[in-house]
């Protein structure tokens, strides 16, 4: 009997086992349905916040381009002491009960020496050749050495019709500054150092404000200015700003004049709008670049960072 037995007790031990892996089974099944279901939901929620975060960025870029938009049909000129120079500290928003936050801010480009106006026309500008120059010797690199890298861009950016298309340069309009780690001289370190006073826009109608010109800016503009004479020029800005291209001439030094009045302006046409925004998780910032020609200005390229 005890025999007789044995092949029953098997069977029983073997149900048992399969009813424990089945068992398990269901609840390593539902276990993992139960975590996906978790991070279907917080991929879903991530996903809306993400949504949230770059509309509350893009309505930060759209307040500057209202701003704009009233400041040209309010004044004259542009200078630092408007109220689109300000930036905007983050602003708490409550978006459909998710907390957040956005900022903006609004840079002028056109006190800056943009890249693309050492040529024009297709040919290389000798007067824009000679801003260069002097912005490179106002950060402090020797005269020879200016004039020499100076030319070395100019030649890099004339169009490929006219040059060799082959020596890995651009000749072609920049559209950023980093651009110029491709042309001779132009070292990381050089290149960090023009960050601040150089920019890459169309080369059309692009003029340097004088009212938003940094000091190295003046001194590239300006024949027989010093750095001295310069930052004290621009420190005077900030209580009389310059109405016309005229009034920065009658304020200069003796024996300082600008090297081209058709360059220089006191109104900008190019500005550098950046959004930020945070909703719920998810943080988004925008940069955009804006062409005020007309009233409502329109945007030339925007990136997310």
């Amino acid at each position: 009997m005890p025999c007789a037995n044995r092949p029953r007790e098997a069977a029983r031990g073997s149900a048992l086992i399969l009813a424990l892996i089945t068992v398990f089974l269901a609840t390593s099944i539902s276990a993992a349905l139960i975590a996906s279901l978790g991070r279907n939901i917080d991929t879903a929620s991530a996903l809306q916040d993400q949504r949230q975060a770059r509309l509350l960025a893009r309505g930060a870029v759209d307040w500057a381009r209202n701003v704009l938009s009233d400041d040209v049909r309010r004044t004259p000129t542009d200078h630092l002491q408007e109220l689109w120079a300000v930036d905007i500290p983050p602003l708490p928003v409550d978006d459909a009960g998710e907390e957040g936050e956005v900022a903006g801010r609004i840079q002028d480009r056109s006190g800056l020496f943009n890249l693309n106006t050492l040529i024009t026309g297709e040919q290389p500008d000798a007067v824009a050749l000679e801003q260069f120059a002097r912005l490179l010797m106002a950060l402090d690199i020797p005269e020879g050495q200016a004039r020499t890298l100076a030319q070395s861009l100019q030649l890099a950016l004339v169009p490929a019709t006219q040059t060799a298309p082959d020596d890995g340069l651009p000749h072609s309009p920049l559209v950023d500054p980093l651009e110029l780690a491709s042309v001779s001289g132009f070292d990381s370190d050089l290149i960090e150092r023009l960050l601040p006073f150089v920019t890459a826009l169309p080369a059309e109608q692009s003029t340097i404000n004088l009212n938003t010109a940094p000091p190295e800016m003046l001194f590239a503009v300006t024949h027989g200015l010093t750095m001295e004479a310069a930052r004290r020029l621009a420190a005077e800005r900030e209580h009389a700003w310059y109405r016309t291209v005229a009034e920065y001439a009658s304020r200069l030094p003796s024996g300082a004049r600008l090297i081209s009045i058709a360059t220089c302006a006191v109104r900008s046409r190019y500005f550098l709008v950046t959004g930020r925004a945070r909703s719920g998780s998810a943080t988004v910032s925008i940069e955009v670049l804006l062409d005020r020609t007309e009233n409502w200005p329109t945007i030339l390229w925007q990136k997310l960072l």
